[in-house]
């Protein structure tokens, strides 16, 4: 590590901090010092600054690690919170570690309320046992992402004067304290306020409203009002909504320069029948694809829109998607990574219209195996925008249905299913796992004119998805694996193996720098490279993909810098990347599953007292953890709520009882439920155990 050109004062943290964060393996005291180019004597006060930085935070951001042999100093670290428990106590989490928790046993000292989604300095204790929950007591709020949350009227009440007392309950599941809000009647809310309505509620200021920490700002209107399950999403996930004016005018701008344009230097796929294949209601479409069979098996070519053409890097385009991480799919309603003049415009592979594209041309053998493959810049124009319905039917031979376009060629359909059905036999030959995984988003939802949900239909996931999925995996695997042989540094998509009475699919897929197997399709590496329209990563690999085909030059470096020592800042950009894009990724799943349950508790309302059918995910000590059928819905039958004759709790009931026992109660298991009541602002069901079923 490089000595500075002279002493620097230990008052300066900044330069501390600098010596910590230039390399990766772990440093004592000694090491700081060689590093800072100071003397060995200087190891008490080095150790006194290093106690006063931890205490202020700025040592939070390192590694695990990083620091070593250096006794006293407190552990400090940044946590996001995640979860309040209706004591006050909250659950947090720290960024590199995101599926570990740690309980705050406290609040702020200056009496700020906490939401999910601050950023938070704490002071952890120490450490009791290996496997035992760490705590931890907050010191300072760092960010916050939400600075005000929705909640509804359950009850008001007359106080002694003309004050009224109304309790609300966050429209949040991350928030499980009940709010009181004191309310006047010269408030100019207060004529508006009646049970389930939705208001905005903003923690105040403790020092100016030490007995109302909570005041209304605005309402939104009632629960069940139409959109307004979109709109809680929103608003309790702090989803990125509008895009500025100059994002706009920049996006504007670029959709208006004409594909051929660009056309030098690119293969021109035009005359190829590509074709987009997706839901109807798409209209952002990444993907084109085609096949024909040849002597040894198959012929692809997996066209996918040219994102990085639109998008410089660093610009505002790149910063706003980079923001927002991906896009976000609402039942109903649509948040784009990228203004719609692009993401359904200019990128979109739209049909009969010229589309930049970055395409994978693939060799497969008659078993599904790549014999050879090469990527490269092209010029498409998409023949037919089929739809999974289409496609579906006409491989099923139905006549009723609406046909693909007669201009197509009249093998395509089938031969693109024969090529999806070798690649399908090569993946599970080569190990991949599939599961019937019951999945919350195999249910689409219909609304009427109104915007109210008026039926929940399974997503078939049939031979056309299939030939999709098969050709995108295809592709980015082909990606992943010329990233590996040219050394590109890029992210790569991993997923670890389940432990023990782990089920595959409840192991989260993750994004690295780095790459590694990913478990569930059984292969050595892979990335996301078909979706750049609606996802960050993707559009990130293309650009790396991109530079390497080209052979540019890696940007110029600072004198004195090494290639080295780019590689390594790149990597550490690649990381903060990766840890951000997994962030928005958990995001809009939440914010997607939020918003279907909202709309399936209103749906289900009219049903409160019938029985339905559900199956068991998984078991709790309290709970049974079940999703509803009819819905697709997730929800927890209390075990208090089992019949006492249910055998649950007494060894020695003998006697038949129409519920199963406990240890029949595994996942996939079909029971019978009553549903008591539903909760449409959290988008939570009550539910009881069905007496009558046997």
């Amino acid at each position: 590590m490089r000595k500075g050109s002279g002493p620097l004062p230990l008052s300066e943290h900044g330069a501390i901090l600098h010596a910590l964060e230039a390399g990766s393996a772990p440093m004592g005291l000694a090491d700081i010092l060689h590093a800072l180019g100071l003397p060995l004597s200087l190891k008490a006060r080095l150790r006194t600054v290093l106690h006063e930085m931890a205490l202020a935070g700025e040592l939070a951001t390192l590694p695990p690690c990083r620091l070593k042999a250096i006794t006293g100093l407190p552990d400090i670290v940044r946590v996001t919170l995640a979860h309040l428990r209706s004591d006050g106590c909250a659950y947090a989490y720290q960024s590199h570690t995101p599926d570990t928790s740690i309980l705050l046993v406290s609040g702020l000292s200056d009496g700020t309320f906490l939401l999910p989604g601050d950023e938070v300095l704490v002071r952890l204790r120490p450490s009791t046992g290996r496997n035992r929950l760490r705590e931890g007591r907050p010191i300072r709020l760092l960010s916050r992402q939400i600075s005000s949350f929705p909640a509804h009227l359950t009850a008001y009440c007359l106080q002694a004067d003309t004050t009224y007392l109304a309790t609300f309950e966050p429209c949040d599941g991350r928030i499980d304290l009940t709010v009181t809000v004191s309310v006047t009647q010269d408030n100019a809310f207060f004529t508006a306020l009646k049970p389930g309505v939705i208001a905005l509620l903003d923690a105040a200021l403790p020092q100016t409203s030490k007995n109302a920490p909570f005041v209304i700002t605005r309402l939104l209107g009632d629960c069940d009002a139409p959109g307004m399950a979109a709109t809680l999403s929103i608003l309790t996930h702090a989803l990125p909504e509008n895009f500025t004016p100059e994002c706009e005018a920049q996006a504007h701008l670029a959709s208006q320069s004409p594909a051929t344009l660009a056309k030098a230097d690119r293969r021109d796929l035009r005359d190829l029948p590509l074709v987009t294949i997706d839901d109807d209601t798409a209209q952002d479409f990444d993907d084109a694809i085609w096949a024909e069979e040849t002597v040894e098996g198959f012929h692809l070519v997996i066209a996918i829109a040219d994102v990085s053409h639109y998008v410089p890097e660093g610009s505002i385009l790149d910063q706003e998607a980079l923001i927002r991480g991906n896009s976000v799919y609402l039942p109903g309603h649509v948040l784009p990574m990228l203004p719609e003049s692009l993401s359904a415009g200019a990128c979109s592979l739209k049909p009969h219209e010229d589309r930049l594209c970055v395409y994978v041309d693939l060799t497969l053998s008659a078993e599904g195996h790549c014999v050879s493959g090469h990527l490269g810049r092209g010029l498409m124009r998409s023949a037919a925008r089929l739809t999974y319905q289409q496609v579906q039917s006409a491989l099923d031979g139905c006549e009723s249905q609406s046909p693909p376009p007669n201009t197509l060629p009249h093998t395509l359909l089938r031969t693109l299913a024969k090529a999806a059905a070798a690649l399908r036999e090569e993946a599970l030959s080569r190990g991949e796992k599939s599961e019937n995984t019951h999945a919350s988003d195999a249910y689409s939802i219909a609304f009427d004119q109104m915007g109210y949900p008026v039926a929940f239909t399974p997503r078939p996931q049939g031979l056309a998805q299939d030939i999709v999925a098969r050709f995108m995996i295809a592709a980015n695997r082909f990606v992943a694996d010329f990233m590996q042989q040219k050394s590109v540094q890029g992210m790569f998509r991993t997923h670890a193996a389940p432990k023990a009475g782990q089920q595959v699919r409840r192991v989260p897929a993750h994004y690295s720098p780095v790459a590694s197997r990913h478990h569930g399709l059984a292969l050595p590496a892979y990335a996301h490279f078909t979706s750049p329209i609606r996802r960050y990563a993707d559009l990130v690999t293309h650009r790396a993909v991109i530079a390497t085909l080209e052979s540019r030059s890696r940007p110029d470096r600072s004198e004195g810098e090494t290639a080295a020592e780019s590689g390594l800042q790149k990597m550490q950009i690649l990381h903060a990347l990766a840890g951000h894009l997994h962030f928005t990724e958990r995001r809009a799943a939440s914010a997607t599953l939020a918003c279907q349950n909202r709309l399936a508790a209103l749906f289900l309302r009219p049903l409160c007292g019938h029985a339905m059918t559900a199956y068991v995910t998984g078991t709790t000590r309290s709970a049974v953890t079940l999703t509803l059928t009819k819905t697709g819905t997730p929800s927890l039958l209390f075990r208090s709520a089992l019949p006492d004759d249910s055998g649950l709790y007494d060894d020695s009931h003998t006697t038949h009882a129409p519920w199963r026992s406990e240890a029949t109660l595994q996942p996939g298991c079909l029971l019978s439920v009553v549903l008591r009541a539903t909760n449409p602002a959290r988008g939570t069901l009550t539910l009881a155990a069905d007496s009558d079923a046997h």
